[in-house]
């Protein structure tokens, strides 16, 4: 009994020193990220950081770009939250209220600088797209749809193409910057979204 105790301790804190390790690194990533970019971003610069050895990092991810973009996700900055208000213009204006602070400031920099690099390694595009791009736009999609459902879009809404220009507006200011995404912007694509629906009922 003593020994079986004695065991289940030892795994309890190697298991607490592997979730430090791992939080560490990532915290390691994130600000190798934000002072250098990912181009210029390597493993040993996260270990030494972190103070870890490589090893450890390669245990978890088998790629510079796994981890960067672990460490963006982790960040709860970045994450937004899908709201499910019952309608689908308060969703909406939530969803853009939430997300566009992790467009701004370091969180920003990051993602531009991990957005760019997806245009030249088609590795690392390929992780970008489904470690970060698509579980959000099947979200966004999922919002559209319970809209749909409530009668809030036309029936023959494509909810792809839609989420696809939400995205594409959104991006573009982003990534380009030809005016900021504030408050005006938000209303603007919620108004033009709430025309369908009443485009649809006038037909």
């Amino acid at each position: 009994m003593a020994e079986q105790e004695k065991n289940q301790e030892s795994f309890a804190r190697g298991r607490r020193r592997s979730s430090q390790s791992h939080q560490a690194i990532l915290q390691a990533a994130r600000e190798v990220l934000e002072q250098v970019g990912y181009q210029a971003m390597t493993i040993e610069a996260i270990a030494a950081r972190a103070g870890v050895g490589k090893k450890t990092i390669y245990r978890w991810w088998p790629s510079k770009a796994a981890v960067a973009l672990e460490s963006l996700t982790s960040h709860t900055e970045v994450y937004v939250p899908f709201p499910d208000t019952g309608s689908l213009e308060r969703d909406l204006t939530l969803y853009f209220e939430l997300s566009f602070p992790g467009l701004q400031g370091k969180s920003g920099t990051v993602l531009s600088g991990l957005a760019a690099e997806a245009q030249l390694d088609p590795v690392f595009a390929h992780e970008f797209q489904r470690t970060f791009i698509v579980p959000r736009k099947q979200e966004l999609v999922a919002l559209l749809q319970r809209g749909l459902q409530r009668g809030e879009l036309a029936p023959d809404t494509n909810l792809e193409v839609l989420a696809d220009l939400i995205y594409g507006a959104k991006w573009y200011r982003f990534l380009l910057h030809p005016a900021p995404l504030d408050d005006v912007f938000a209303r603007e694509i919620v108004k033009l979204i709430l025309r369908l629906r009443s485009e649809a009922s006038r037909t």
